[in-house]
């Protein structure tokens, strides 16, 4: 098996689908809040892209029951499955996130959480790039960073190989200003509020959740990115 970041997590994923569903389900987690305070920023039915939607719950399924419309993305072909059967009136695309191709301005807002730090970091500026460009002017991006500043992290969940990059808080902010976003809420919290048992993939971590908007009238020179 190749040992890219890509094929490693897509792999792990894949594989851990059934108990990955049971932790999504159980986990407390600040993406259900981040997730309704998008939805407050938003117009009636607004259309809305989620990258890394696992099995389809809690994001997807709170999404469409809210009346959004939803193109939703993830790297495991597994989980895709999964979120079809939950979510069927979804747009679902399995598949690396990077190869994503949409118009510009075609989307309300945005959402990715637990997914971008799977990303080698040398590809998380243009990752950035194309979803600042997929949205409209004035539109909002709701996501979760970690905070460690390591190139790479190899590691394994449940037994299998996992991939993680990332920039330290500092560094995530200061790339995501220089994509051309405003930053409307930052906060760098403990996973599971800092109680969660050492068994937990989540023990011990920190992640920077974010809410960030395109500027109405973006200078940034943008392309859609596909």
């Amino acid at each position: 098996m190749s040992d890219t970041p890509e094929v490693i997590v897509e792999y792990a994923y894949d594989h851990i689908s059934e108990w990955y569903l049971k932790w999504v389900e159980s986990q407390k987690s600040p993406r259900e809040r981040y997730t309704k305070r998008l939805l407050e920023q938003l117009p009636p039915s607004p259309s809305i892209l989620e990258l890394g939607c696992g099995p389809g719950v809690p994001v997807l399924k709170y999404l469409l029951d809210q009346g959004a419309q939803v193109v939703a993305n993830d790297i495991s072909t597994k989980q895709v499955e999964m979120a079809k059967a939950r979510c069927p009136e979804a747009r679902l695309i399995a598949g690396d996130m990077t190869t994503l191709t949409f118009q510009p301005g075609s989307f309300d807002g945005a959402i990715s959480f637990y997914t971008l730090f799977h990303l080698p970091r040398s590809k998380l500026r243009d990752m950035l790039v194309k979803i600042h460009g997929w949205l409209k002017p004035g539109g909002i991006f709701v996501f979760n960073l970690a905070t460690v500043d390591e190139e790479e992290i190899h590691g394994e969940m449940l037994g299998y190989g996992m991939f993680w990059s990332s920039y330290d808080a500092e560094g995530n902010q200061a790339l995501l200003r220089d994509v051309g976003f405003d930053l409307l809420q930052v906060e760098v919290l403990q996973a599971g509020d800092g109680q969660l048992e050492e068994d937990d993939p989540d023990f011990d971590a920190e992640f920077m959740w974010v809410m960030a908007r395109k500027k109405e009238f973006a200078t940034h020179s943008d392309a859609s990115g596909g």
